[in-house]
């Protein structure tokens, strides 16, 4: 095998640092090194090798596999043999995470972040500077993550997904909150396909396993009266919390997946496959609108025919729902008889729910 076969490049476009952010980063002669490490399947990889391969010194590969352990790989040194790689860190690095994707766009510009106040914030001020459409923030921990209704959302560090997408149109303004639906639809499927949970969406933003909230989407927008021209999608993922780190004073019970399973789930895993179906939804929504989402969205649903306290513009409101339109807005039977469409609120209540 050649060099240029054995330490292939690395993308091109790896994390950067948006802002009020801790980045975590490695140098390309770095992520070379740690390619030809994973290429050797469990093996050990010379030191003169790696030097030879790359024109470096064997003093600067031994600088490099330190800058790895210190991100937290888990490399073993053989004196005769070499370098052996036998553990990656539980983080979502670009180099980790980037050879997993099937995308076109969502996920291709990567910002990865330690620790940041909230990753829609980040993913705003580069929508701003034009940054492209699928342009992804990741960060393992939020000190400000928030849901709908500047609520607070639960960031552990290194338990969950918190991540922000920018999403580019145009499409007009009606059809923005309709991209929070398609994106909670796109992981209610993948929960239930791949680990068999019985997950479900509760309109308009949240997806549910038996009642338990373990993922929000908070959705933002920079438009003028006719179209978007971006949207943020923030979405939070409760994926390897204890319940420990769910307690507090939640509208509804919180769960996440690990609690639901029994064991803890590898997060870099669930991330490239929930990126790669929700890009494939996207098109299909900016192709067709959300139609050819609405009976899959009223099967998942799991307040269809409960009876429910909506907040909306005008007060609060309480009836059963009944459905929703092919446009995705909630069709509630009121007590007096009269259905009315809701476009836009927040379930408050359901009967028979603590």
């Amino acid at each position: 095998m050649s060099p240029d076969q054995a330490i292939p490049s690395p993308p091109s476009d790896a994390s950067t640092d948006p802002g009020d952010s801790l980045p975590l980063r490695s140098s390309r002669t770095g992520l070379q090194v740690l390619q030809a490490l994973k290429d050797s399947a469990g093996g050990h990889v010379s030191g003169s090798f790696l030097a030879s391969a790359l024109g470096i010194s064997r003093t600067s590969v031994w600088k490099h596999i330190q800058a790895l352990r210190a991100r937290g790989y888990n490399i073993d040194t053989h004196p005769k043999l070499g370098y052996r790689l036998l553990d990656t860190p539980d983080l979502l690095l670009p180099e980790a995470l980037l050879p997993l994707l099937h995308t076109d766009h969502i996920g291709r510009v990567y910002h990865h972040l330690e620790r940041t106040t909230s990753t829609n914030d980040q993913a705003m001020a580069l929508a701003l500077r034009d940054s492209p459409h699928g342009t992804l923030v990741v960060a393992e921990e939020q000190t400000h993550g928030r849901g709908r209704l500047q609520r607070p959302w639960a960031s552990a560090p290194r338990h969950g997904l918190y991540l922000s997408l920018i999403l580019r149109g145009p499409f007009p303004f009606e059809r923005a909150p309709q991209a929070t639906m398609v994106a909670a639809l796109s992981l209610t499927r993948l929960i239930r396909s791949q680990w068999g949970l019985q997950a479900s969406t509760k309109w308009p933003n949240d997806v549910l396993i038996q009642g338990r909230k373990v993922a929000g989407i908070l959705t933002e927008a920079k438009s003028d009266p006719d179209q978007v021209h971006f949207l943020v999608l923030g979405i939070g993922i409760n994926v390897n919390h204890p319940a420990e780190d769910l307690e507090g004073p939640f509208r509804y019970p919180a769960t996440s997946l690990a609690m639901e399973l029994g064991y803890n789930l590898k997060r870099l895993e669930l991330l490239a496959f929930f990126l790669d179906a929700l890009e494939m939804d996207y098109k299909e929504w900016i192709k067709g609108g959300f139609e050819s989402f609405s009976r899959e969205w009223e099967s998942t649903s799991w307040i269809l025919n409960k009876t429910v306290t909506l907040q909306c513009n005008d007060g609060a409101i309480t009836g059963q729902v009944v459905g929703f339109s092919s446009e995705g807005a909630l069709r509630l039977l009121q007590h007096d008889g009269i259905e009315r469409v809701i476009w836009a609120g927040d379930v408050e209540r359901v009967e028979g729910i603590a």
